[in-house]
C-alpha cells in the first residue's frame, strides 16, 4: 500500500509501534521516551521530543518523511531550523541525510516497527467504495466515545458557521441587521436555492423595507420584485399589482433584481421559491424578524414562535405559487422541521456568532442549549449512521453528525477523526 507522511505521522503521535527493540540505521539501540509536542506549523513534525540514543539522552526534534531522500528533496539540509533535529523517522531508508551545519542525523525506519494489521486497516479504508469508510467497522466502537466525538464536531460545525457570520458582517461594515437577514434568507433557500436566496438577501433594501414594514402587500412587491419572478406575464390581478407597485418602487429607489437562477427541479411544492418569498415577506412585515427579537429568546417555544406565521396574504393561502391556484391549506405556513431547521441554522448560529464577537457568555449558553433540546433532525446522513447502531436524540448530535459525513468521511480524513484512530489501534 502507499503509505503516506500523514500516516506516519499518525503512527508516530499515538505510538502505534513496537518499542521494545529500537534500532537505528548505524545499529544503535534506541528508546523513545517522548515523541514530542505535534507541529501543525512550519518546521519539524514534532517538537521538544526526548529519546535515548546510544545510552545518551537526547533532547530536540523529530522529523519525519517516506523516504529518507525527502529531507533533501525538502531542501531541510540547507536550513538552520532542522539543526536541532535529533532523529529522522523514514519509512524506506534510501540515503543517508545531514543536517546544515554537516553532521548526520540518527535515522528509524519506522516500517520494521508497525504492525501489518495496522497498514491493512488503513488500507481497507482508504480503498473501500462504502458510504463511509469504516462503515462495516463502526458499530462495536464505543457509544460513549462515538457519542463525545459527535459534541466536538457539532461545536466545530458551529464555528464553522460562525467564521462565514463574521465574513458577512466584516463584507456589510458589521451591519448585524443586514447580516441577519442575508443570513436568514440563505438559510431559507436550503442546499438547492442557498446561493441565489443569498445573493436576494444581499439585495434587499432593507432602509426601505422598514418603512413599509406595517404594509404587506409593499413588502412582498419589493421582494418579488428583486427576485425577478414577476419579469413574467401576470397570471392574475393580484401579481399585477405585485408587478405595478415594484415598478414604481424600483423607479424612485433605484432597486436591483437578482441575477441567480430559482430551481424546482424535483423539489416539494413547500419549498419552492415563491413560497419562501412569501414566508420571507411575512416573517419581515407580520413577524418583524430581526436581530432584536432574535437576542430576546429565552427558551426552544420563544425560538420556534419566531417563525410561527399567523397569517398571510390571501393569495398564499391555498397557492404554492405565482401561477395558478393548487389545492393546498395554509400554504403560507412553515412546517415543523422546517422551523427547527431554522432554529439551528438562524437562531442558534446568530446567538452563538453574536455571543463569540461581544463575549457575552448567555448567548453562547442559550445557542449551545437549543442544540440539546431540539430533536434529532431526520435526513439521509442520519438514519444511515442509525443502521450502524448510531441513534441520536438531540440536533447537537446530528449537527456532529453532518459534520462528521461532509468534512471527515467524505475526505476520508479517517486520521483526524476520533472513530478512525480507535479502528486503527484495534480498540
Amino acid at each position: 500500500m502507499l503509505v503516506t507522511e500523514n500516516l506516519m505521522q499518525f503512527i508516530w503521535k499515538l505510538r502505534l509501534f513496537r518499542a521494545n527493540g529500537l534500532n537505528s540505521t548505524d545499529g544503535g539501540s534506541l528508546a523513545v521516551v517522548q515523541v514530542g509536542q505535534y507541529n501543525t506549523d512550519s518546521g519539524p513534525d514534532f517538537l521538544m521530543s526526548h529519546i535515548r540514543y546510544a545510552d545518551r539522552d537526547w533532547f530536540g526534534h523529530v522529523e519525519i518523511h517516506v523516504q529518507s531522500s525527502d529531507w533533501d528533496r525538502h531542501a531541510h539540509q540547507e536550513d538552520v531550523t532542522y539543526n536541532n533535529v535529533i532523529l529522522h523517522v523514514v519509512w524506506k531508508n534510501d540515503k543517508v541525510i545531514y543536517r546544515s551545519d554537516g553532521t548526520s542525523i540518527p535515522t528509524l525506519v519506522l516500517s520494521d516497527y508497525v504492525d501489518k494489521n495496522l497498514l491493512e486497516k488503513y488500507a481497507n479504508m482508504m480503498d473501500t467504495k462504502s458510504w463511509i469508510p469504516c462503515e462495516y467497522q463502526l458499530g462495536p466502537i464505543n457509544i460513549l466515545k462515538k457519542s463525545m466525538w459527535l459534541n466536538t464536531l457539532s461545536i466545530e460545525r458551529l464555528e464553522m458557521k460562525v467564521q462565514r457570520i463574521f465574513v458577512l458582517l466584516k463584507h456589510f461594515d458589521n451591519d448585524w441587521e443586514k447580516t441577519f437577514w442575508v443570513w436568514m434568507c440563505r438559510s431559507m433557500g436550503l442546499k438547492v436555492n442557498a446561493d441565489t436566496f443569498q445573493e436576494f438577501g444581499e439585495k434587499l433594501p432593507l432602509h426601505i423595507l422598514k418603512k413599509y414594514r406595517s404594509n404587506l402587500f409593499k413588502t412582498e412587491a419589493i421582494f418579488f420584485g428583486i427576485s425577478g419572478l414577476l419579469l413574467g406575464k401576470p397570471t392574475s390581478g393580484y401579481v399585477k399589482r405585485l408587478v405595478d407597485e415594484f415598478k414604481y418602487q424600483q423607479h424612485i429607489h433605484d432597486i436591483e433584481i437578482v441575477f441567480g437562477v430559482w430551481k424546482r427541479l424535483r423539489m416539494r411544492p413547500y419549498n419552492f421559491p415563491e413560497r419562501r418569498i412569501a414566508q420571507l415577506a411575512v416573517l419581515f412585515s407580520k413577524n418583524e424578524l430581526g436581530v432584536a427579537k432574535l437576542l430576546g429568546v429565552d427558551s426552544l417555544e420563544a425560538a420556534r414562535k419566531l417563525f410561527k406565521i399567523e397569517s398571510s396574504s390571501d393569495f398564499w393561502e391555498s397557492r404554492f405559487s405565482l401561477g395558478t391556484k393548487e389545492k393546498a391549506k395554509k400554504s403560507a405556513w412553515i412546517g415543523k422541521e422546517t422551523v427547527d431547521l431554522l432554529v439551528i441554522n438562524v437562531v442558534v448560529v446568530f446567538l452563538f456568532s453574536y455571543g463569540k464577537y461581544f463575549g457575552i457568555q448567555s448567548y453562547i449558553e442559550m445557542a449551545l442549549q437549543l442544540l440539546e433540546e431540539l430533536p434529532a433532525e431526520n435526513n439521509n446522513i442520519v438514519r444511515r449512521f442509525a443502521k450502524h447502531n448510531w441513534d441520536v436524540k438531540d440536533a447537537g448530535k446530528t449537527q456532529g453528525m453532518l459534520q462528521l459525513k461532509e468534512f471527515y468521511c467524505d475526505k476520508k480524513r479517517c486520521l483526524h477523526c476520533r472513530i478512525g484512530m480507535e479502528i486503527l489501534k484495534g480498540n
